[in-house]
């Protein structure tokens, strides 16, 4: 009914529903892929969801400039991209689960967030 409280038992069961939906969540996360790239895509980096980079794609151009700490500071930044597209993947992916968790029901109870 609207307006009731949850039960320990209601609390419980949505528990182990959300961790099963995050267990899901990070196992179709560790098996994407995000690219970041840098410079006009001189540098692009592959990286899967688990945080592993698994390709680094080098523009013949960059090779061709012949300085080794450009093309170091180019990777990097596109290893950060690679990252930040990661984070906000994963951030996007959690808040759409709990956001259907929904501990106290449409009562629209007020909860602390910490």
């Amino acid at each position: 009914m609207a307006g009731e409280q949850p039960t320990f038992q209601d609390l419980a069961k949505k528990t182990q529903e959300l961790r099963q939906q995050l267990v899901l969540a990070k196992i179709d996360l560790a098996e994407m892929e995000v690219t970041g790239s840098a410079d006009g895509g001189l540098v692009t980096v592959t990286m899967r969801g688990d945080g592993e980079v698994t390709r680094v794609v080098i523009d013949q151009a960059a090779v061709d400039e012949g300085d080794a700490e450009s093309l170091a500071a180019t990777t990097l930044t596109a290893i950060r991209r690679a990252s930040e597209a990661l984070k906000a993947l994963t951030a996007e992916r959690l808040a759409d689960l709990t956001a259907s968790f929904d501990v106290a029901g449409s009562a629209g109870a007020s909860r602390p967030r910490m």
